[in-house]
């Protein structure tokens, strides 16, 4: 059995495989991860979207499995800076078995049980505990995948939210800028812009200005930023009946932005 024979259930070569899992996402797949230290997060939608035009159907071309006593949750009490506690769900995942299938030219199956596994870990934790858990199974799948080369460029530094989608530098004109004279002082540098209110999710999730409500006028990103009282609000704008133009915009800004980040709102330590 040659392996240049090998393919996935779509009809991809494992040269191609390797090609479309490091294929460069749209830029609003990368985003910063808060407070990690200028890392890059890669929305784990498109990881899902992209196993499931490589290998085929989730559950037929690749899937995952693990047993419930792998899944542990812990409770932790921690100390919030202005004083007191906050309650924060510690999921840990001790061991995920992501599988995938690849066939020969003639359909039959390369391995001897039809799939291919990888094993992985993971962890997550939130002020919510449901949020913790998928955190947990989709931060191990995500560790997996990188095992076959997902966004091998992200891991290796040569692809990243500063280098995606973002806004190209100005080029420069063939003549230098002329000195400023006495008569027309150098122009004084502007402040910076504020959020654009008219942002959609496929924009900037983390900029789009909250129009409605005792919020009006912040961000999705600082109601992130809130913890527990934070998610509450994002999972209420989810659910909000549509009335207006400004609901319906916020409701779907709201599931967009926690689809983004897998339900995972980091714990905030302000009051």
């Amino acid at each position: 059995m040659d392996i240049k024979d090998f393919q996935t259930l779509t009809g991809l070569t494992l040269d191609e495989v390797a090609a479309r899992l490091d294929a460069e996402l749209p830029g609003n797949a990368y985003t910063s991860v808060p407070g990690g230290a200028d890392l890059t997060d890669i929305d784990p939608g498109y990881m899902r979207k992209t196993l499931n035009e490589v290998f085929g159907v989730c559950g037929v071309g690749w899937g995952y499995k693990f047993a419930s006593a792998d899944l542990h949750t812990e409770i932790e009490n921690r100390p919030r800076s202005s004083g007191g506690t906050r309650r924060v769900y510690v999921a840990t995942l001790l061991r995920l078995t992501f599988w995938y299938r690849l066939v020969t030219g003639n359909g039959n199956d390369t391995a001897i049980n039809g799939l291919h596994e990888i094993d992985a870990s993971g962890g997550s934790e939130n002020d919510i505990e449901s949020y913790a858990l998928k955190g947990a199974i989709t931060n191990a799948l995500g560790h997996a995948a990188s095992n076959l080369g997902w966004q091998q460029s992200v891991y290796l530094g040569l692809r990243s939210h500063k280098t995606v989608g973002g806004r190209k530098p100005a080029a420069k004109s063939a003549k230098p800028a002329p000195a400023p004279t006495a008569s027309k002082p150098a122009p004084v540098a502007s402040k910076p812009a504020a959020p654009d209110a008219s942002l959609t999710p496929a924009d900037d999730l983390t900029r789009f200005v909250i129009k409605i409500g005792k919020r009006a006028g912040k961000t999705l990103g600082e109601v992130y930023a809130e913890g527990l009282e934070g998610s509450k609000a994002l999972e209420f704008y989810t659910t909000m009946a549509a009335g207006s133009k400004e609901k319906e915009a916020l409701k779907n800004a709201a599931i967009s932005f926690l689809a983004r980040h897998n339900g995972h709102i980091p714990a905030s330590t302000a009051a």
